[in-house]
């Protein structure tokens, strides 16, 4: 690798200069940081108990995160054989541990939660599996990113997939099981009446529930309609 790097536009993330794959990596390091950012837009219009509860969950990993690497106290890897490339700690990996924990908590919702109609969606189970398994080959590619650009070594990457994945399963069990029978409750509360704030845990098909429900409210409305003349 060269010994000159440089950042993506408008980014800290940096890679060697002129190395095509390592900028390809760089923008794939990126995909936690979108990810977060992307569910602001879901939650607003969504407004799901499930998807607001699992955006806390990643922000609980991320703090677990900080707290590891200042206990475990483990530097991150030198680029050059006289420089560190941080002053701050790299064990675990925070980008593999979140990859981990959204991989490990979408594939037992997928699972678990998620019910699929293959009557309405042809190979909907074949689906599942397929984006289970993107779950998973992109975490692992999160993982590389960070190792081939030498953000972290190797143990501190694996470190970061094995916390990742035991507080996405955590996570997951404690929606299950102690957190989510409430939502139905919580979602019947004043302000989240007034927020518009749903609970869809009881529905075992939300998308096919949403597709009834708009298209039977259609046609209801299509017999008020008047056609202006």
């Amino acid at each position: 690798m060269a010994d000159e790097w440089q950042p993506v536009t408008f980014t800290h993330v940096e890679y060697p200069k002129g190395d095509v794959v390592g900028m390809i990596l760089a923008w794939v390091s990126l995909i936690p940081c979108f990810t977060v950012v992307s569910f602001i837009p879901i939650i607003i219009l969504r407004r799901d108990l499930t998807t607001i509860f699992f955006y806390i969950g990643m922000f609980v990993n991320e703090g677990c995160n900080q707290i590891l690497k200042r206990l475990i106290a483990d530097p991150r890897p030198a680029r050059t054989a006289t420089t560190a490339q941080w002053s701050e700690y790299g064990m675990p990996s925070a980008h593999s541990q979140f990859a981990a924990f959204f991989s490990v908590f979408m594939i037992l919702l997928f699972y678990i939660r998620i019910k699929v109609v293959t009557l309405i969606i042809p190979c909907a189970k074949i689906w599942k599996h397929l984006i289970c398994i993107g779950f998973l080959c992109a975490a692992a590619l999160i993982g590389y990113s960070r190792l081939y650009l030498k953000y972290h070594t190797t143990n501190q990457i694996l470190c970061g997939f094995l916390i990742g994945g035991f507080n996405g399963a955590l996570w997951f069990i404690l929606l299950e099981k102690f957190v989510g029978p409430y939502f139905p409750i919580i979602a019947s509360l004043p302000i989240c009446e007034m927020l518009l704030i749903k609970d869809y845990s009881l529905i075992p098909n939300v998308l096919w529930c949403e597709y009834h429900c708009i298209k039977q409210e259609m046609r209801s409305r299509l017999k008020k309609y008047v056609r202006p003349e």
